[in-house]
């Protein structure tokens, strides 16, 4: 090149000396010339729009237009003397070090640098064209207020939160991998509408539902363990150094980078997507193999490159911009046994699978997807307010309430099958010296055996003897309870002195708390008592135990104030941001993301943890965790009702309500439902709350409906939902006439 270079400067010296010899500069005077003299105005390299190189002034002279700036060469964008970029040469994927998506490839082309391997997506770890995995922070089973079973982390991995007590399941009590003393269910894959990766079966277990094909991955589009395209955080013009036309973002979308200047085009310099002098020659969807969605043509616009014909999709076998057919091959109704409702297909769709015909119902005999008759729904104990001897379960059977306690006998005029206090009782349970504790119980029925500073007469009460396990400050309080209670701490036990009495302190619904200083091994008499003599003096409590807290973080999720600030878990600040307080970590069920749901459940020992801005204070509420399986607008409803309920969506444990409805008279003519718009992947708290009686706890049972909105219920008329979100189902519909 550098011997090139001199035979040119060569050439060009020997013309421009011939230029001279043969041009008259100058007058030579004879008889037969009349001509005056030349005078010659010398151009200059400005006049020529030059920059570079040794140039003619016109005039026999030379000129020094001067050199260019690193990284550009005296013509190299096509125009003598002109400054402009060295000749392209396109990059390639490896030394741009790109490993995945459609990269221009600086020359006005664009490289394929292939896919990313799961769980790693294009993008991914923030740097665009890269592999790479978002960074992730591993749930805890406190921060997710689990104590059994293997749950999942929320990155991957698997959490063992430890084993249950004798006499008492992981999950017993309705609340997934939380020690109950019922027997649990556990839930299906299918029941949760979850096609891949490790799930919680709710009852200490952990289900494998499968892995994604087709090059989608798990969670991908945003809703938990249901395979969808993988996540990626597109580049920006500023990032990718271009500032005019269109260009891939790298995650399937494309970017405006801007216009040029009057004078320059985008991409005429020589470098695609930047300003610059000359013209730029755009590619078309021929030259670059693509025949399908929209690709930058390399001199700032876009190519429309068609559409493709089915079962082909764009991008599907894999090249982007050009037609195929995926790899996956969807799941079908009847492969997967289901005739009734929306399932996910395993390749990232879903199924409708139609619906039932009259009298039955799309999981009405308790398999998900499958159509059946409602079966009759046995009466618990808890629901018909019994606690002893045998009651008869509404299903023709009887069930077993238990016996009761030494001081008490089952029933008495007028009222069967209840312990009632046949002598006074100081303490009712001894609760040993573990941290931290939960008691679990009601004070209905019980003797008026105590009395305290701040009241507690006339009202039943419960008392409970607890010894430090070493010094320190301690809290009790009755948060979630559902009475107006009074906490009250007596030294070492019945006689002994008053230690604190409170009957407030807990932010919301009927708790109390008070915080007393301990030494090592002092027993204390705690009593759980109410300061009404009417309404709400009786009922449902939780008494909690616990060391005093600097701060509620890392306990977000016991169900008691830490900290003694008055807020307890999600409400208080300091667990704000915890994963968890999304919903995960207060809600009672895991609905999953299948559509439609049919779930059946009642209130009894769930607490009093929500209020909505309808409904009644003081009443058990149950909370269910559901994320929306595609973008739209979904009814949430408890029809047939029978029992008086509030019903209400929010965002989290603590989060914003997006709908309310209450009926103190729930029917199918009535019953509570809300129409919500949610995106893909938004997960929402659903709070079934009782108010079937104004003056006092009573736990409810209710059946809550999930559905996508219909304008009528006309079509939709036997799969027991309020479609239409009017208050009334089915047949109670005018639209079913």
């Amino acid at each position: 090149m550098r011997d090139k270079g001199r035979l040119g400067a060569w050439v060009w010296a020997c013309g421009l000396a011939l230029w001279v010899a043969c041009t008259d500069t100058g007058s030579h005077p004879g008889p037969a010339d009349a001509r005056k003299p030349s005078r010659c105005e010398p151009m200059t390299c400005a006049s020529q729009g030059m920059d570079c190189g040794i140039a003619i002034d016109g005039c026999g002279g030379t000129l020094e237009c001067g050199t260019c700036a690193p990284g550009e060469t005296c013509g190299g964008g096509g125009r003598h003397n002109v400054c402009g970029a060295a000749p392209c040469v396109p990059g390639t994927c490896a030394a741009m070090g790109r490993e995945c998506g459609q990269v221009p490839d600086g020359c006005g082309g664009v490289l394929d640098c292939g896919t990313c391997a799961a769980p790693e997506t294009c993008g991914g770890g923030g740097t665009p064209y890269v592999c790479g995995q978002a960074a992730c922070v591993p749930d805890t089973c406190a921060s997710l207020g689990k104590d059994c079973g293997a749950v999942p982390d929320g990155c991957g991995g698997t959490l063992e939160c430890g084993t249950c007590a004798p006499g008492r399941t992981c999950g017993g009590g309705g609340a997934p991998n939380v020690c109950g003393d019922r027997e649990c269910a556990p839930a299906t894959c299918e029941v949760l509408g979850k096609n891949c990766g490790p799930v919680s079966d709710g009852c200490g277990g952990m289900l494998d539902c499968g892995t994604c094909v087709g090059g989608q991955t798990c969670g991908g589009d945003g809703v938990p363990n249901v395979c969808g395209a993988a996540p990626c955080t597109p580049a920006t013009c500023e990032a990718l150094g271009r500032n005019c036309g269109s260009l891939p973002d790298g995650c399937g979308g494309l970017l405006s980078c801007g216009t040029c200047v009057d004078g320059q085009t985008c991409g005429g310099g020589g470098v695609p997507n930047m300003c610059g002098g000359g013209t730029c020659t755009p590619d078309s969807c021929e030259s670059l193999g693509k025949n399908c969605g929209t690709v930058p043509d390399g001199c700032g616009g876009a190519l429309e490159c068609g559409t493709c014909t089915a079962p082909g999709t764009c991008g599907g076998g894999g090249v982007p911009n050009v037609c195929g057919q995926t790899s996956c091959t969807p799941a079908t109704c009847e492969a997967l046994g289901k005739d009734c409702g929306t399932v996910p297909d395993g390749c990232g769709g879903s199924l409708q699978c139609g619906e039932c015909p009259d009298g039955m119902t799309c999981g009405g005999g308790g398999t998900p997807n499958v159509c059946g008759a409602p079966a009759c729904r046995p009466y618990t104990c808890g629901l018909l307010g019994k606690n002893c001897g045998l009651v008869s379960d509404g299903c023709g059977g009887r069930v077993d309430c238990g016996t009761c306690p030494v001081g008490e006998s089952c029933g008495a005029p007028g009222v069967s099958n209840v312990c009632i206090a046949t002598q006074a009782v100081c303490v009712d349970q001894d609760l040993g010296g573990a941290l931290p504790v939960t008691a679990k119980g009601s004070t209905a029925y019980a003797g008026d055996d105590h009395g305290a500073s701040c009241g507690g007469r006339p009202a039943p009460d419960r008392g409970f003897r607890w010894t430090a396990p070493r010094s320190g400050t301690f809290t009790f309080d009755t948060a979630r309870s559902a009475l107006r209670s009074l906490v009250s701490v007596r030294r070492s036990g019945c006689g002994g002195a008053e230690l604190a009495c409170a009957t407030g302190g807990i932010s919301y619904g009927g708790g109390a708390r008070v915080t007393v200083p301990l030494a090592q091994g002092e027993t204390v008499l705690v009593v759980v008592d109410s300061a009404s003599g009417d309404r709400f003096s009786a009922g449902y409590f939780e008494l909690h135990i616990d060391a005093l807290r600097t701060s509620e973080a890392g306990a977000c999720f016991d169900n008691m104030d830490n900290d003694g600030d008055r807020w307890v878990d999600c409400a208080d600040t300091d667990c704000h941001g915890t994963p968890g307080c999304g919903g995960r970590g207060c809600a009672h069920h895991d609905l999953g993301s299948a559509l439609p749901v049919t779930f059946q459940s009642e209130t009894v020992a769930s607490g009093d943890g929500f209020q909505g801005t309808c409904g009644a204070l003081l009443q058990q509420d149950r909370a269910h965790l559901w994320t929306a399986p595609r973008a739209g607008t979904f009814v949430f409803d408890t029809s047939p009702g029978g029992w008086g309920n509030a019903l209400y969506v929010l965002t989290g444990c603590r989060g914003t309500e997006l709908g309310c409805a209450a009926n103190p008279s729930a029917s199918v003519q009535g019953s509570p439902a809300v129409k919500v718009a949610l995106a893909q992947g938004q997960t929402v708290l659903v709070v079934v709350d009782g108010m079937a009686n104004p003056g006092q706890d009573t736990p409810i049972r209710y059946t809550l409906h999930v559905s996508e909105y219909a304008p009528t219920e006309a079509g939709h008329c036997a799969d027991g939902a309020d479609n239409d979100a009017d208050g009334r189902a089915d047949a109670a519909d005018t639209d079913c006439d």
